[in-house]
């Protein structure tokens, strides 16, 4: 038994290394709850309100505080690793995983449905951008805002 949850742990910290990188480059700790935070958020690789997030956290392990999680949120937070976000007009955010330092989304401004996509063209302009403003750009968070095909036929 033994040997398999090691091997568990093993596999699942080989996906959260950039992550726990970041997190020892800063000199932080790599504690339980952060590490429980991190798997959360990059097993289901979608939005979480804080409220979601600490459901989630509790059902993987009971024994991470409501405490943890949100210093953990604003850590994070402070690092890169996530970014809060208000979809919809939320008033409270919806936290994301910055994988490679980036995350892109399309949301409808009718149903308010959030569209993740991967293609990330922006090198040429972050290089413009550190160039004329002399600042080092460690990463974006890309927000494009329409209709999504259920609404364009709705609105027909």
């Amino acid at each position: 038994m033994r040997s398999w949850r090691a091997s568990r742990y093993n596999e699942s910290m080989k996906s959260l290394s950039p992550y726990i990188e970041t997190l020892r480059k800063a000199g932080r700790r790599l504690t339980r709850a952060r590490l429980c935070v991190l798997r959360v958020l990059e097993s289901e690789q979608r939005h979480f309100t804080s409220s979601e997030l600490l459901r989630a956290v509790a059902a993987q392990d009971s024994s991470v505080g409501r405490a943890s999680v949100f210093r953990a949120l604003d850590l994070f937070t402070q690092l890169g690793i996530v970014r809060p976000t208000y979809i919809g007009g939320q008033m409270t955010p919806s936290y994301v995983l910055m994988a490679g330092g980036h995350h892109h989304h399309v949301i409808c401004n009718i149903c308010h449905a959030v569209f993740d996509f991967d293609n990330c063209s922006l090198e040429a302009l972050s290089l413009t951008l550190e160039d004329e403003l002399g600042i080092h750009i460690e990463g974006h968070l890309l927000e494009f805002y329409g209709r999504c095909a259920d609404c364009q036929a709705a609105a027909s």
